[in-house]
């Protein structure tokens, strides 16, 4: 069965997966919320154009994005990086490593991804 997925440059999935990193911070808000079981893909390259793509991408965990919020000043200031307007936080919750992680095609937006391994118990 297909999952949503969402790619990620690295080494962002690694942090969320360390607990490091509780958000994520994009220019979009997810199409609705909860958005249960988004597969999370880690790879090297920005995609910045409609239909790029990225071949080595890397499918590491499965979260739950529960709710979005502004992203603040204060919370830029905190996270170290540098504050922009119209930025939003996609609060993750229920983080679960896939293992073994699986090799896929990273893709921009959410997208449609075939899952076959599980996620650790």
């Amino acid at each position: 069965m297909p999952h949503h997925a969402l790619s990620i440059v690295k080494p962002a999935v690694d942090d969320i997966l360390e607990g490091r990193k509780l958000v994520e911070i994009r220019s979009w808000a997810p199409p609705a919320l909860p958005l249960i079981d988004l597969v999370l893909v880690q790879n090297d390259v920005f995609l910045r154009q409609d239909g790029q793509e990225d071949p080595k991408g890397v499918a590491l965990a499965l979260v739950d994005v529960v709710a979005t919020h502004d992203w603040t000043p204060e919370e830029a200031l905190s996270q170290g990086k540098q504050w922009c307007a119209g930025y939003i936080c996609w609060e993750l919750r229920n983080v679960r490593t896939i293992d073994p992680a699986v090799q896929c095609v990273a893709k921009r937006g959410i997208y449609a991804l075939e899952l076959i391994a599980t996620p650790e118990a």
